[in-house]
């Protein structure tokens, strides 16, 4: 089920930013403060919230592209991570990972925005 392969990644991601919260506490290096937004604010927050929706919205769930949804989500949310985590490493070069990314995060926010009005 969608619903629950969203929730259930959502619960990793909260736990790999958990894991970099602790390295930065640790190492008392807070540069990766962004990182670490991005990693929990669209892996736990964005695709738990999304999972919640599919649940509580079956019809959005069943959709024609919703499937699609969940696989741009780890894509931008593993690209963000990797992006902004050089970026913040001081690899600027690596900056377009962080630019296409966002690009891919905030389409696929709008198809998913498309397919709940469209099914709901």
């Amino acid at each position: 089920m969608l619903a629950e392969k969203f929730i259930k990644s959502a619960a990793v991601y909260i736990i790999l930013g958990m894991i970099l919260w602790i390295y930065m506490a640790a190492t008392q290096d807070q540069s990766q403060m962004p990182t670490h937004a991005l990693l929990n604010l669209l892996g736990w927050v964005t695709m738990g919230l999304m999972g919640l929706v599919y649940r509580n919205w079956p019809a959005v769930a069943e959709a024609k592209f919703a499937k699609l949804t969940y696989w741009l989500a780890h894509v931008s949310v593993i690209g963000l991570t990797i992006g902004v985590g050089l970026l913040y490493a001081g690899m600027v070069q690596y900056e377009p990972i962080a630019i296409i990314s966002s690009l891919i995060a905030l389409f696929n926010m709008t198809l998913f925005a498309f397919l709940f009005f469209k099914n709901t």
